[in-house]
């Protein structure tokens, strides 16, 4: 069997305090060169960041590094200047944080990578343009969760085989296995036996393709980062000991140890080079490892991460318009890649989160960037005489509003559409399913969390109404069990728009999830098998049929993981609809780091499709709660437009 490792060097890792890095890199680092000296060819990936400060720490290893690189006994496996969540982030910080990676890389290690180690393994189609731009002949990527909603032939996961983009184009994929890797892991903690290891390895069967035997983080063997109290105790014999008498072990059964982009050789084998999809519309990021680590680790968890990527995302905006890359200005692309970090949004210490939130505060005080806030008012004339529903008219949009549920949307449609009401309310006997025998509304809040009663906004109230040159708006306030909200729901006069905005001032931050923005759309008169979505997840827009799909991108993974996927909407909008008609909604200002999630669900009489925009979920990195954190007081709001079908 051939056998490939891939080691991810990382000294950015969460919760490894500054001071440990040189720990790291002498009980972590070191073993591994000893590894390649010894005969075991590996490719061991860095970011940028993390070989600068190698560099500063112990540049003999980095020597070392360059002289088993020069000899052909290692490879260099590519990555960015920081380890970035690729499709969390606009396009502009990826080209950015692939080029600076590079010529860092290049720099300090006299030599240019062919493969590229995708963070995380969090892929989108829009990340292919990215990899190839930067020079990349092909990607190490997870073949687990990708090939678990697709239906792929089984000799797919031995050879190398080629990511699709979104426009025609294709990268050369080489396979990290979650599975496999965890496996090396557990022997070298001894959770496992020699046995019980070697049974698993040779029973898997690659025939003439490739096994990754390893694919993840250097750092936890023979050092222990503290993330989780049941870590596995560390023994007083070296872990890499293990590895080597394992890796020994696999040479002398007559395994063969190759380079990694010794594997690319297989794309002309007739099992290789095929064109494949890793993304879906129930998987639009694929993420390595078990369903815990989605897209809303590094989205809306950890300490606040909502509020660190909306500054985030309005610096980088003010870069791609004021600061393009160059000479001149590359310290604050690299400044910016720092800040978004994934290692920043997961177990990071409290020092080092509070040091990396003033340097970014730094980058956005010299750059002039804040996040912006839609700014509204709860006055005008109490409605009365209408009802339960009120509405709403102008030449270009109409909008009928439940003030029985908050201002919740009943319908609303637009001239473009021929007035046909495009998204509201789907009342309850709508569907014949027992399980959706409910009301599923549109414009409206819910927050749910541990030790909290369910909040939303689905209240009585008496709405004031407002008119002025561009809107007429209906505004209310609604008390919540966490605080106050304040809703507006306006219509523009002169164009094609609806606003629904939302200003919360909360006791603190919500203690689980917050999902605001639902848009419902009304299916009864469109063609199931043409509904659709789009968004654009770190590059381009993708393109996602709804044909038969159920899925909901919100299910939560267990108690303490509130949510399975979310859509990155890196340019700040989804498109939602299908051959008819179709919606645009984005956030009143694009820097607001919402994701959003998508709900499908084939039913009678017509397909549930809806939308909404999470600004917090909640997983075992998350440190919220009414303890030290500030009172949450912050508005926004969504536009939604109409647009034509396809």
């Amino acid at each position: 069997m051939k056998i490939f490792a891939i080691f991810h060097l990382n000294l950015m890792f969460s919760s490894i305090p500054e001071e440990s890095r040189p720990e790291v890199i002498k009980r972590c680092y070191w073993p591994l060169l000893k590894l390649v000296e010894k005969g075991y060819p590996l490719g061991i990936e860095a970011s940028g960041i993390t070989l600068e400060i190698i560099r500063d720490i112990d540049p003999l290893w980095i020597k070392n590094f360059k002289a088993l690189l020069r000899s052909g006994k290692a490879e260099f496996i590519g990555s960015g200047y920081g380890q970035i969540i690729g499709p969390l982030v606009p396009s502009a910080l990826n080209r950015a944080n692939l080029a600076l990676g590079r010529t860092t890389g290049e720099q300090i290690l006299e030599t240019i990578p062919q493969i590229a180690l995708i963070n995380e393994q969090a892929w989108s189609a829009g990340m292919a343009d990215h990899y190839l731009d930067a020079g990349y002949s092909a990607i190490f990527m997870d073949y687990d969760n990708p090939a678990r909603y697709a239906d792929w032939d089984e000799h797919i996961q031995h050879f190398p085989q080629r990511a699709k983009g979104t426009n025609g184009e294709s990268i050369p994929v080489i396979w990290s296995r979650s599975m496999v890797f965890q496996k090396l892991q557990r022997f070298a903690h001894r959770e496992l036996e020699l046995d019980e290891y070697l049974s698993y390895v040779e029973d898997l069967g690659t025939g003439e393709g490739w096994l990754p035997i390893y694919g993840n983080d250097a750092e936890i063997f023979d050092f222990r980062p503290r993330r989780y109290k049941n870590e596995a105790v560390q023994e007083a014999e070296s872990e890499w000991k293990l590895i080597e008498q394992v890796f020994e072990i696999l040479l002398k059964r007559g395994h063969e140890f190759q380079l990694p982009s010794t594997v690319l050789n297989g794309l002309e084998h007739k099992y290789g080079g095929k064109e494949l999809e890793l993304s879906c519309a129930s998987q639009p990021i694929p993420v390595k490892k078990q369903s815990k680590y989605n897209i809303t680790r590094w989205a809306l968890s950890g300490r606040d991460d909502f509020q660190l990527n909306s500054l985030c995302r309005a610096v980088c905006h003010k870069l791609e318009k004021d600061f393009p890359l160059c000479a001149e200005n590359e310290d604050k692309w690299r400044d910016l890649c720092f800040c978004w970090s994934s290692d920043l949004r997961t177990h990071i210490t409290g020092k080092r989160y509070n040091e990396s939130l003033t340097k970014l505060e730094q980058l956005a005080f010299e750059t002039k960037t804040a996040v912006r806030e839609p700014y509204f008012q709860v006055s005008g004339t109490p409605a009365r005489n209408h009802g339960r529903m009120l509405s709403l008219k102008s030449e270009y949009a109409n909008v009928t509003l439940n003030t029985a549920k908050g201002l919740a949307v009943q319908e609303a449609s637009f001239l473009s559409h021929d007035n046909i009401p495009a998204f509201g309310t789907l009342g309850h006997g709508y569907f014949e399913e027992i399980d959706l025998g409910a009301d599923f509304f549109s414009g409206h809040i819910i927050m749910e969390g541990p030790g909290i009663p369910k909040d939303t906004d689905l209240a009585r109230i008496t709405p004031l109404i407002s008119e002025s040159d561009e809107f007429i708006t209906a505004a209310c306030s609604i008390d919540l069990y966490q605080g106050m909200l304040d809703k507006a729901v306006r219509i523009h006069k002169h164009k094609e728009q609806i606003d629904i905005l939302y200003r919360f001032a909360l006791a603190c931050r919500p203690p689980g999830f917050a999902r605001i923005g639902h848009v419902t759309l009304l299916t009864a008169d469109m063609d199931p098998a043409r509904l659709f979505y789009c968004s654009s997840n770190g590059g381009r827009e993708e393109h996602f049929h709804l044909n038969g799909q159920t899925f909901d991108h919100s299910d939560n993974i267990s108690f303490a993981v509130s949510a399975s996927q979310g859509l990155g909407m890196t340019d700040s909008k989804i498109v939602l609809g299908g051959a008819e008609r179709a919606l645009e909604i984005s956030p009143i200002y694009p820097e607001h780091g919402f994701i959003g999630m998508i709900k499908c669900r084939q039913a009678t009489p017509s397909p549930f499709v809806r939308v909404f925009f999470s600004m917090q979920e909640m997983d075992e990195t998350s440190t919220r709660g009414c303890g030290p954190d500030p009172k949450f007081n912050f508005s926004t709001g969504f536009s939604i437009k109409p647009r034509s079908g396809e």
